[in-house]
C-alpha cells in the first residue's frame, strides 16, 4: 500500500490549514482554463487520504476529477467513460498499477488514454517498466503540487495536440480519398521506373483495379512510356514538377487526362518519392474544341460581314457620286440646251441672210435685224456656255476630291459652297433651301474629298428623312405637316480646331434611336430602301479620315444638329 504521508514529506511541518493555503496559492497562480468541457482526470489510489488530496488539488485547477480506489474499478471507469488522463498508483492490493496499465493498453477503447504513474517506487527498473508498459510519465512521491500540476498540464496539452492531429489526419484523409483528382504516391525504383505505393479512392475508381492490385504495381502498366520518360527527366533529373495533357486509354475509353508529378526530397536533398495527380479534363477539352469551332465560325461570319460592309460602303460612295453626276448632268442640260437653241437660231438667220445676199434682194432693214439676232444669240451662247463651264469645273473638283484621298489646303466656306452647288439640281426638286454662314477666311488643310462625302451625306440624309411628308414615302398616314425647311451650315474657327455645324429644322430623331444612329446597318427606313450606312460612313470619315469627332443633338419635332470638330491641319497618312 502506498503511504501518501511519505509522499508529502516535503510538506512536513505544514498543518492541514497551511497545506490548503499553499494549494490555493498554486491554484490561483496557475492560468485559468476557459474551456467549455474541462479535462477529465481519473485518479487511481487505494489510500482515501491521497484521493481526497489529489481531488482537492486538481479540482482547484478546474479539472473534472473522478476517483477509483482499486485497479478493477479504474479499468471499468475508463471503459465506461474514457478520461483525458489517468493518474495511476503502482502499489495496490489485488491488481497493481502495472497490470492496470497493461490491460488498458490492450483494450482498443482505452489504449490511447495517457497514463501517468504516481508512486513511491523510484528504482530505475520500476521507472523503465512503467514506460515500457505504455506510461507517458513516471512521478515519484513525495511530489510538489506545482510540479505535479505542470506535468499534468503538459500531458493534457500533448493529449489535445494528439487529438487535433488525429482529427486533422482524418480530415485530410477524407479530402485525399474524396478528391476529384486521382492521387498516387510513387517510389523511384530505377531509371524511368516508378512503383505505386499508395492511391486514393478516385484513382482506384479510374483504374478499375482493387487496391491490393494497384498498390505495388509498376507505373508503366497504366501510363504510356513517353509520359513516364518525361516524368523521369523532369522529376528525377531536374527535380521539377512535370505536367502532361493528352488523350489516354483507361478501361477501353479514351479520355483527356491532365497529370502532374511532383518530386519529394528527403533531408539529404535526394528525391525519394513522387506525388502524382491526375484529372479527367475530357469535358473541358470538348468545351474548348466546341468553343474553337464557334470562334472560327464567328470569325468567318465577321470577315463576311466586314467584306459586305466594305462593299456596301463602296456602293454607297459610288451611288453618291452617281447621284452627283446625274444631278450635274441635268443642271448642265439647261445652259447647254439654251446655247444650242441660240446657235440654231443664229445658223438659220445666217442662212436666210446669205440667200438674200446671193439673189441681190438683201435689204438694209433685214440686215440690221439679222445683226440684232446675231448679237442676242451670241450673248446667250456665251453666257450659257460660261455657266456650263463653271458647273463642269465645280463638278470636276468635287468629283476628283471624292475619288481620291489627297490632302490640300482650301477655303472651307468656298468649298462647302461648291458642294452645295453640285447638289443644286437635287435641292431644286424640293421646297427646301440651304444657308451657309461663317467667315470667308477659314483655311483648312485636310482631305476635301472626305469632307465632300460627309456634307453630301448629311444634306441627302435631311432631304430623305427630316421632312417625311415631302420625301415621297407614299405613306400619308405617317406624313407630318412639315413646310419648306431650312438646312443651315455654319463654320467658325477656334484655337486648334475648326467647327462645322450642320442643322435642319425637320422632324428630329427619336430619343430611343439617338445613341444608335452611327451603328452600321441601323435604319428606320429599311422598307424605303435605306441601308443604314449613311451616318455610319459619316462617322468613320470624320473620326478616321478627317481625324476629328462628331456629335449629334436632336429634339423630336424641332430638328437635328450635327457638330463636326476638325483639326486645323490634318496629320497626313497613306490611305489604306
Amino acid at each position: 500500500m502506498t503511504d501518501f504521508s511519505s509522499s508529502t514529506d516535503d510538506l512536513s511541518g505544514d498543518s492541514s490549514g497551511d497545506l490548503s493555503k499553499r494549494l490555493s496559492s498554486v491554484a490561483s497562480s496557475s492560468a485559468a482554463r476557459a474551456t467549455a468541457s474541462p479535462p477529465n482526470i481519473l485518479v487511481v489510489d487505494d489510500t482515501p487520504d491521497n484521493l481526497r488530496l489529489f481531488m482537492k488539488v486538481l479540482s482547484a485547477q478546474g479539472y473534472l476529477v473522478r476517483p477509483a480506489n482499486d485497479g478493477q474499478r479504474a479499468i471499468t471507469a475508463a471503459q465506461l467513460d474514457p478520461p483525458d488522463l489517468i493518474l495511476l498508483d503502482v502499489k495496490m492490493p489485488g491488481m497493481d498499477g502495472y497490470e492496470v496499465c497493461k490491460r488498458l493498453k490492450a483494450d482498443e477503447n482505452t489504449r490511447d488514454i495517457p497514463v501517468m504513474f504516481l508512486t513511491v517506487l523510484d528504482e530505475a527498473s520500476d521507472v523503465v517498466k512503467g514506460f515500457a508498459l505504455g506510461g507517458v510519465d513516471y512521478v515519484t512521491k513525495p511530489v510538489r503540487p506545482e510540479e505535479l500540476l505542470a506535468r499534468i498540464n503538459n500531458q493534457l496539452q500533448l493529449r489535445s495536440l494528439q487529438q487535433q492531429l488525429v482529427e486533422q489526419e482524418s480530415f485530410l484523409r477524407s479530402i485525399y480519398n474524396n478528391a476529384e483528382a486521382s492521387i498516387s504516391v510513387l517510389d523511384v525504383i530505377g531509371e524511368g521506373q516508378f512503383r505505386i505505393v499508395e492511391v486514393n479512392e478516385t484513382a482506384l475508381r479510374m483504374s478499375g483495379l482493387a487496391r491490393d492490385k494497384i498498390e505495388g504495381m509498376d507505373l508503366s502498366a497504366l501510363l504510356p512510356e513517353h509520359i513516364i520518360q518525361d516524368h523521369h527527366q523532369a522529376c528525377v533529373e531536374l527535380g521539377l514538377p512535370v505536367t502532361h495533357e493528352e488523350p489516354v486509354d483507361i478501361n477501353g475509353e479514351t479520355i483527356w487526362w491532365l497529370s502532374t508529378h511532383t518530386p519529394l526530397f528527403n533531408e539529404k536533398g535526394e528525391i525519394h518519392r513522387i506525388i502524382g495527380t491526375g484529372v479527367n479534363i475530357t469535358e473541358r477539352k470538348q468545351a474548348e474544341l466546341q468553343l474553337a469551332r464557334k470562334t472560327q465560325e464567328l470569325s468567318q461570319t465577321l470577315n463576311t460581314l466586314k467584306a459586305t460592309q466594305g462593299s456596301l460602303i463602296r456602293a454607297a460612295k459610288m451611288a453618291a457620286l452617281g447621284n452627283l453626276v446625274a444631278g450635274v448632268a441635268h443642271e448642265i442640260n439647261t445652259p447647254v440646251g439654251t446655247a444650242i437653241t441660240s446657235a440654231s437660231t443664229l445658223e438659220s438667220a445666217t442662212q436666210s441672210i446669205l440667200k438674200d445676199l446671193q439673189t441681190g434682194e438683201l435689204k438694209r432693214s433685214v440686215f440690221e435685224g439679222y445683226l440684232e439676232v446675231a448679237a442676242e444669240c451670241s450673248h446667250l451662247i456665251l453666257n450659257n456656255l460660261t455657266r456650263a463651264g463653271e458647273l463642269v469645273q465645280s463638278f470636276k473638283q468635287v468629283a476628283v476630291d471624292q475619288t481620291s484621298l489627297k490632302a490640300r489646303t482650301f477655303n472651307l466656306k468656298e468649298y462647302i459652297q461648291e458642294i452645295v452647288t453640285n447638289l443644286t439640281p437635287t435641292i431644286k426638286q424640293t421646297p427646301h433651301r440651304i444657308v451657309i454662314s461663317g467667315s470667308h477666311n477659314i483655311l483648312l488643310h485636310s482631305y476635301p474629298g472626305a469632307l465632300s462625302q460627309v456634307m453630301t451625306n448629311l444634306i441627302m440624309n435631311s432631304l430623305s428623312h427630316a421632312y417625311p411628308n415631302l420625301a415621297g414615302d407614299g405613306d400619308d398616314s405617317e406624313a407630318l405637316p412639315y413646310p419648306a425647311g431650312t438646312l443651315h451650315i455654319a463654320v467658325h474657327q477656334q484655337p486648334g480646331e475648326i467647327i462645322v455645324q450642320y442643322s435642319d429644322d425637320g422632324c428630329g430623331i427619336p430619343l430611343v434611336n439617338q445613341h444608335r444612329i452611327f451603328e452600321p446597318f441601323f435604319t428606320t427606313a429599311r422598307k424605303l430602301g435605306g441601308s443604314g450606312l449613311g451616318l455610319h460612313l459619316i462617322y468613320n470619315l470624320v473620326t478616321q479620315t478627317l481625324q476629328g469627332s462628331i456629335n449629334v443633338s436632336s429634339v423630336p419635332g424641332t430638328g437635328t444638329t450635327f457638330t463636326l470638330f476638325l483639326p486645323n491641319r490634318i496629320a497626313e497618312k497613306v490611305p489604306d
